[in-house]
């Protein structure tokens, strides 16, 4: 009996080292290092196989050791009757094993896969209040959770992209808005070009031309009645009033049509120039303070004249602060007038050219950049509308502008 014994413990050495050797990749032979075999990285199925694996090796080596004492008694038929019935009780272990815990966790091993592959609405239908059930439904707990946190993640997304869009509207708005406003600046600029010229060549024609008219008059007055001269000095004067005439069309072409004006409030013009102005503000790195007070501004204007003006001045305060600054625009109120200032905080105006500075063709710029023809304009519009421009500099430095007009109220037709 004791030979037996060492034998299967020799054995199952034997066979436990060459299975440890094979499964888990451990070196056997008299060199190899001491290791511990490590049940719990084994698979539930092997576990489990091998602790039934134990008990029927167990039981057979009772069953062995009582069928050797009692061999001699004829229990042979006993033992081989119990180990059937082990055998029986193992298979039925086995497929109760399948269908409890092999299955379940395929189930769950599929669901987790589906999860994986962002079918986040995979869910486990396993019932039961063993610890599979209870694990199962965790894991639908935390499939629910990671689908909320998804759908919410979705929303964010979808709301980030629809003020990305919008924004995104916005400043092509603006840009758009904006190069309107430089095209009509610009024609703006050509037509006061125009009748800056026109007006230098009227008067430049014309006083000679009624120098000439004056002495043709008295050319026409001096002749006698019948004189053969006099005929010709009728047509030259015909011809001299044909000249001014047509100098005085040439004149009134250069100006601007009158444009019916409408009610406007000057805070709304004003905010609409700054966020049309927003893409050339940023890139100089011009930061805009808006002061007005929540009480109306209204007025009788032309807005696109109006805001022209406005944008003329903002431009000429950006590009005086070449290296970044802050622009104040203040709204207020004064009398029966409104009062908007815009100050920078740029290098100022030289003090010989604040006399000047809304003149035609004065400019403070590198040549090539400026026209000098913003400031008059602006000027010419303000004035159009009732009102009157200035600038000083200020206390520090920089410039201020300041505009004054009369409200809807203070104009009288």
């Amino acid at each position: 009996m004791w030979a037996a014994f060492v034998i299967y413990t020799a054995d199952s050495r034997i066979f436990w080292a060459r299975w440890r050797h094979k499964c888990c990749g451990y070196h056997v032979g008299p060199d190899a290092p001491r290791t511990s075999l490590s049940v719990s990285k084994l698979p539930l199925r092997v576990r489990f196989g091998l602790f039934v694996a134990a008990i029927v090796a167990g039981v057979i080596g009772a069953l062995g050791w009582l069928s050797l004492r009692m061999f001699e008694r004829q229990v042979g038929a006993t033992f081989w009757f119990a180990l059937s019935g082990i055998l029986i009780v193992t298979l039925l272990v086995d497929q109760v094993a399948r269908r409890l815990i092999y299955r379940r966790l395929a189930l769950m091993r599929e669901t987790m896969q589906r999860a994986a592959a962002g079918q986040l609405k995979a869910r486990v239908s396993i019932d039961g209040l063993d610890e599979i059930g209870v694990i199962a439904r965790g894991l639908n707990d935390i499939l629910q959770g990671l689908e909320r946190l998804n759908e919410a993640v979705d929303i964010r997304v979808e709301a980030a992209t629809e003020v990305f869009r919008q924004k995104s509207v916005a400043i092509a708005d603006s840009h758009r808005e904006m190069a309107m406003l430089n095209e009509e600046l610009a024609r703006a600029g050509r037509l006061a070009a125009l009748g800056q010229a026109a007006a230098n060549m009227a008067h430049q024609i014309g006083t000679p031309l009624n120098l000439i008219s004056g002495y043709v008059q008295l050319l026409i007055q001096s002749s006698a009645p019948e004189s053969a001269s006099l005929d010709r000095l009728k047509a030259i004067q015909d011809q001299i009033a044909r000249v001014t005439a047509i100098v005085r069309a040439a004149l009134d072409s250069s100006r601007p049509p009158a444009i019916p004006r409408e009610r406007a409030d000057l805070g709304a013009l004003v905010r609409r120039v700054c966020q049309m102005a927003s893409p050339m503000l940023e890139d100089a790195g011009v930061q805009v303070e808006m002061l007005a007070p929540d009480q109306s501004a209204e007025l009788l204007a032309d807005p696109v004249q109006l805001e022209l003006a406005l944008l003329s001045l903002i431009a000429n305060s950006v590009d005086a602060m070449a290296s970044g600054g802050t622009l104040t625009v203040r709204l207020g109120r004064v009398d029966d007038r409104l009062r908007l200032e815009v100050e920078d905080t740029g290098s100022g105006i030289p003090p010989d050219l604040l006399a000047h500075i809304f003149d035609p063709w004065v400019t403070t710029k590198e040549p090539g950049k400026g026209s000098g023809l913003g400031l008059s304009i602006a000027r010419q519009v303000i004035a159009s509308h009732g009102g009157t421009i200035r600038v000083d500099n200020g206390p520090g430095k920089g410039a201020i502008f300041t505009i004054e007009l009369p409200t809807a109220q203070g104009v009288h037709p």
